[in-house]
């Protein structure tokens, strides 16, 4: 269970603070909530059903910098998971963004990185689905990545590429 003032990741929503664990009315019965409160968007309120499992699965404490420093140096130099399929690609990438798996996100990212220079080389555009798909991890990583390590969003990408390279000096 998380405790008011935790910071935690949400999914899609990004870093959020448990601002409150309340029982709230639903429908004749009580429901306690966790009560979120989006980092990057203030006056944004989330409530999350403490007993609806499904939903909470996707609630996990932020990050430490140690955890994220050793997660970007375990990221592999190829990823394999590309899905040809149109449409079962977008479910897993969904899939992985709901569950804000930090480790996936990031091999996420790499791969749809690689693709867009695979495809702009070739004359063509990467999918728009997949740009979107892009744009959602980077920003979910980012939010994240630059709350625990106190740097500005922008900054997020040139550290990333900094401890690979000091990953590869090794």
């Amino acid at each position: 269970m998380f405790q008011v003032d935790e910071m935690v990741l949400y999914g899609t929503n990004g870093v959020c603070r448990v601002a409150a664990i309340e029982d709230r009315d639903c429908g004749g019965r009580m429901v306690t909530y966790y009560i979120l409160k989006p980092f990057y968007r203030a006056g944004s309120t989330v409530f999350v059903p403490v007993e609806n499992e499904k939903l909470t699965s996707r609630m996990r404490p932020v990050l430490t910098k140690d955890e994220i420093d050793s997660m970007i140096r375990t990221i592999p130099k190829e990823y394999s998971g590309w899905v040809e399929d149109e449409k079962m690609r977008k479910e897993k990438f969904k899939d992985i963004a709901g569950r804000a798996d930090t480790f996936e996100l990031i091999q996420l990212i790499k791969r749809l990185i690689e693709q867009k220079r695979s495809v702009i080389a070739r004359g063509k555009k990467l999918h728009i689905g997949d740009e979107r798909i892009l744009q959602e991890a980077e920003k979910m990583i980012c939010d994240e990545f630059s709350y625990v390590l106190g740097i500005s969003k922008e900054e997020v990408p040139d550290y990333i590429k900094k401890v690979m390279r000091e990953k590869a000096e090794v």
